[in-house]
């Protein structure tokens, strides 16, 4: 997964296609966990929520553990740590109450 990510960036880079900073793609996994319904994002929030803390970390020797839906996410955030530990708390707060919200199938 870490080499397709990779051969992904330099195709490309390769093209053109300018890429979006750090800081915006994990402003857009925040915000897509937040406001997505379903369990892998619920998990997503609650894993951001304790890396903060301190708690978990991202690895790619997790892999295999990881659901589809959030897997390109995630393996982002592999590269992202000290970036989670600087959130604000604001957002914390909103990754905790995503984490604690249970959504019930109609």
């Amino acid at each position: 997964m870490g080499a397709q990510l990779y051969n992904d960036f330099a195709c490309a880079a390769a093209l053109g296609v300018t890429q979006r900073s750090a800081a915006e793609q994990l402003a857009d996994i925040i915000g897509w966990t937040i406001i997505t319904p379903g369990e892998a994002a619920r998990g997503l929030a609650a894993d951001l929520a304790a890396t903060y803390q301190g708690k978990h970390q991202f690895r790619m020797e997790d892999l295999q553990h990881w659901d589809e839906e959030t897997k390109p996410h995630r393996a982002h955030l592999v590269f992202h740590t000290e970036e989670l530990r600087a959130l604000s708390a604001r957002t914390v707060m909103a990754l905790r109450i995503r984490a604690e919200t249970v959504q019930i199938p109609d």
